[in-house]
């Protein structure tokens, strides 16, 4: 059941995860990673580039931006709420997990593309920004709610099978780009 407590820690690590998002995303993060770890458009897996490729610098993104967010749940379990360890867990699965399904940015394309937004000049930085947010919120509710190992346990589970079903995504994308070769419009 809720309580005031459930709902300040939430609060707590949500403006936390939030503004190490920030540093983490747009401070730390390296132009080379920044430029590298997106996934490859179907024509440049056409062109013979490995659909995987930019995995390295994104886990080096990853790594630096769960790091940063791991020190600032830290501070504010040890000065403003009790956040638990398998809470805070929880908040740093699901936010390293979604992070790197995003930054891959065929699900940005995607929706960008479901809109029909071509010409939006900020669009894939607005829907970005957008996704991570909204994700980050989602892991500051389960720091609130996630109390013991198990669910800790389940939902790095569920975070690592949202990556795996990622990367077996970007391999179907890049057979059916093989499959249209010479149309690097489609998505």
């Amino acid at each position: 059941m809720p309580t005031v407590e459930t709902a300040a820690t939430a609060a707590a690590v949500f403006a936390a995860l939030y503004a190490s998002h920030m540093v983490g995303d747009h401070i730390v993060q390296s132009a080379r990673d920044a430029e590298a770890k997106a996934a490859p458009r179907p024509g440049q897996v056409n062109a013979g580039v490995h659909p995987w490729r930019g995995w390295p610098a994104l886990v080096n993104h990853i790594f630096s931006y769960t790091a940063g967010q791991a020190v600032t749940l830290l501070f504010v379990a040890l000065t403003v709420v009790p956040l638990t360890f398998p809470g805070a867990v929880a908040a740093l699965a699901i936010s390293a997990s979604t992070h790197a399904v995003i930054d891959r940015r065929w699900l940005v394309w995607r929706i960008i593309h479901a809109k029909r937004a071509h010409e939006w000049e900020q669009g894939p930085y607005a829907v970005d920004q957008s996704l991570h947010i909204g994700v980050l919120l989602v892991a500051a509710v389960l720091a609130g709610a996630v109390t013991a190992a198990g669910g800790a346990v389940a939902v790095t589970a569920a975070g690592l099978a949202l990556v795996a079903a990622a990367m077996a995504v970007e391999q179907l994308r890049a057979r059916r780009a093989a499959g249209r070769a010479g149309d690097p419009t489609r998505l």
